[in-house]
């Protein structure tokens, strides 16, 4: 295993790799004790310690799921896995593969719920999920946030296989302590924890990401045709998990060039085989939907499939705008080797963000996003210790390649000053152990390749999406190789100074401890320097704040308030409060944006004597609806996304005499 921080070697002496004998009566291979008479071995103990950590997070994460409404995408998401697994249907939120929402389902399906498809509808372009979504859910009443913790329970499979993967893959690189580190990163990331809890797909996908590039690593070991069979496998869920992991489809023959040194001819033959066996698994998710539709059969409405419109504009996804550019070219006579929802789905995906989208950062709304959105999402929502031991594991790696380019340069000058006088350079004897280095090097290169590259390309793709820029958890897929590469940090097959190893632990600890503070709001997770989930509206609103989660937690309150009457309401959700017993009227808006119709929920105009409980992202919404409560103090908080006012008559009369008088609807268009 090669040390990959070599310049701690500047402060204490590597390790031997041979197994010794030590006069304790322990014994040592590669740095770690591995065995001590009449007791447990370190490895054994630290594979204890990770099992624990697994079964508290999975635990705390079921608590999650138990305890949360269903968020917006859920209340789509879930209507949409019952149509997979109990009719084998995949018209509703095509622009996610089924294999995650219709596993949710499965429980739902069994527990026989009640349906309403008198809002489903088939036609191309028409996303209606979220309507069928909220007739299921009225359908069903209270019983509804049981089918929805039945469904998220059924993913912390999916969640485990992550865990399992990350922790292998740290252990085989750096020893049980880098397996321990990494998993501890990947269970109490409140990312991973919130939307683990959830139905959507991010924290799916992140697991089974993993797993793809963990099966290709192995098989780039021995090119054997059965490894090769399984990696295609995995790819193939993979790609039923989330349509994102398209990207590994040309990067698996990329790496696999880098890693071959151009013995290309029978890697060659195995990608292929891969291909076949992901088309064949993808297809079977789908039940052979339509496959091999050919091209100008399709009706796309994107410019990159559809064409633009004789005006330029943007099509309308109904039917009667689409298009297809291939239809009558001899392209449209090829068949499609895929099913035609997942085609169907990637041509909507793409047109939202050709659409567009108003985003949020800063307190500013903008139509369209930011270049540089993810980034800064990463810096406010992630845990300070473990941005710390990121920046430490980068810093480590360019020390490293700084000294191996000095050491070259010092060799190369040894070479030159050895040299005979009459300027011939005598033969060079043979370097076995300068062979096995550079051999050793490349080696640790291509694995740092297969880690990082993934990371690096759909973080890079997401953050060219500038259409809109709202959901860090599109880039949760990127978060288990940023662990495994992290954990390399824990190692103990290295020595270091023993203030730098407590410090390390101490982020560690920090990180651990930030996320759990805010337990069980992980969604809502800010970090310190942020201000915490409480300044949350500086930075982001929407899904990295309120995605109309915290609603159960309302009705709590409700319930030990009896005095808040009349309740005024307005939440960031798809589905009517009243089924979780919480009786409410539509809040007043503000006078200076009343004018604004399409916007405002309430014919009343300014502050009312009563209680408000508003949202996050309706407080801060584009349309300022409620921008008099602003100039009031919350009385209490739900979660972190929902504010409680308290608005007595003496407050309205003094508002309204600070502004003129009882305010009036502003008129216009």
């Amino acid at each position: 295993m090669e040390n990959d921080f070599g310049w701690w070697m500047l402060n204490g002496v590597e390790r031997a790799g041979n197994s010794r004998r030590r006069s304790d009566g322990a014994t040592v291979n590669d740095g770690i004790r591995v065995e001590r008479q009449g007791g447990m071995t370190s490895e054994r103990r630290w594979r204890i310690l990770t099992w624990l950590s697994v079964v508290v997070a999975g635990g705390m994460i079921a608590w999650e799921g138990f305890v949360h409404s269903p968020n917006l995408d859920e209340v789509g998401h879930l209507p949409a896995g019952c149509l997979v697994a109990g009719f084998g249907r995949f018209d509703l939120y095509k622009v996610n593969p089924p294999l995650v929402k219709g596993l949710a389902a499965i429980p739902v399906v069994l527990s026989t719920p009640k349906y309403d498809w008198s809002q489903y509808v088939t036609e191309p372009g028409i996303r209606n999920e979220w309507t069928v979504g909220r007739s299921m859910i009225a359908a069903n009443g209270a019983r509804s946030f049981r089918l929805f913790t039945m469904a998220r329970w059924m993913l912390l499979s999916l969640w485990l296989i992550g865990a399992l993967i990350i922790g292998c893959w740290a252990t085989e690189r750096g020893g049980p302590v880098a397996g321990f580190a990494s998993t501890v990163l990947w269970c109490f990331s409140p990312e991973v924890m919130g939307w683990t809890a959830t139905i959507c797909p991010d924290s799916p996908a992140a697991s089974m990401g993993v797993w793809c590039l963990w099966t290709f690593r192995s098989w780039l070991k021995d090119t054997h045709w059965t490894t090769a069979a399984i990696a295609g496998i995995v790819l193939g869920l993979g790609l039923l998990t989330k349509t994102s992991w398209i990207i590994l489809v040309p990067l698996y023959p990329l790496l696999a060039v880098v890693h071959r040194h151009g013995r290309t001819w029978q890697a060659g033959r195995h990608l292929i085989l891969m291909g076949v066996v992901a088309l064949y698994v993808i297809n079977s998710g789908y039940g052979f939907d339509r496959s091999f539709t050919k091209l100008g059969d399709f009706q796309f409405f994107t410019k990159t499939l559809a064409g633009a419109k004789e005006d330029g504009s943007l099509r309308q996804t109904i039917p009667s705008e689409a298009g297809n550019r291939f239809a009558g070219t001899w392209l449209g006579e090829i068949p499609v080797p895929l099913p035609a929802s997942l085609v169907e789905g990637l041509d909507l995906q793409k047109y939202d963000f050709e659409e567009g989208k108003w985003s949020y950062l800063r307190g500013e709304h903008k139509f369209g996003g930011w270049w540089y959105w993810y980034v800064y999402a990463l810096l406010v929502k992630t845990p300070v210790g473990v941005l710390l031991l990121g920046v430490m594991v980068l810093g480590c790696g360019v020390w490293k390649w700084v000294r191996g380019r000095l050491s070259s340069l010092d060799n190369s000058s040894t070479s030159d000053a050895a040299a005979p006088a009459s300027g011939l350079r005598a033969p060079s004897p043979p370097n076995r152990g300068r062979r096995d280095s550079v051999t050793a090097d490349k080696s640790a290169l291509h694995e740092k390749l297969i880690l990082l590259a993934p990371a690096v390309c759909l973080f890079v793709l997401v953050s060219s999406q500038t259409g809109f820029s709202r959901y860090l958890r599109y880039v949760l897929p990127c978060y288990p190789f940023m662990f495994i590469w992290i954990g390399q940090l824990f190692s103990d097959r290295i020595s270091m100074p023993l203030w730098l190893r407590g410090g390390m632990w101490g982020l560690l600890g920090w990180a651990v401890v930030s996320s759990l503070a805010v337990f069980p709001h992980s969604v809502s997770y800010f970090n310190e320097p942020a201000g915490g989930p409480e300044n949350a509206a500086a930075h982001l609103i929407d899904a990295s704040v309120d995605w109309g989660q915290d609603v159960l937690f309302l009705a709590d309150w409700v319930k030990e308030h009896p005095e808040a009457s009349p309740l005024y309401l307005s939440l960031h959700v798809f589905f009517d409060p009243r089924i979780a017993g919480i009786e409410y009227q539509h809040p007043p808006v503000d006078a200076p944006h009343a004018k604004r119709r399409e916007w405002v929920t309430s014919d009343d105009i300014g502050p009312k004597a009563g209680w408000y409980a508003i949202s996050i992202h309706q407080l801060h919404s584009r349309s300022n609806e409620f921008a008099y409560l602003f100039e009031f103090e919350p009385v209490d908080r739900i979660g972190y996304s929902i504010e409680i006012y308290h608005l007595t008559e003496a407050n309205v009369t003094a508002w309204n005499e600070a502004h003129g008088g009882v305010p009036k609807a502003e008129t216009g268009q």
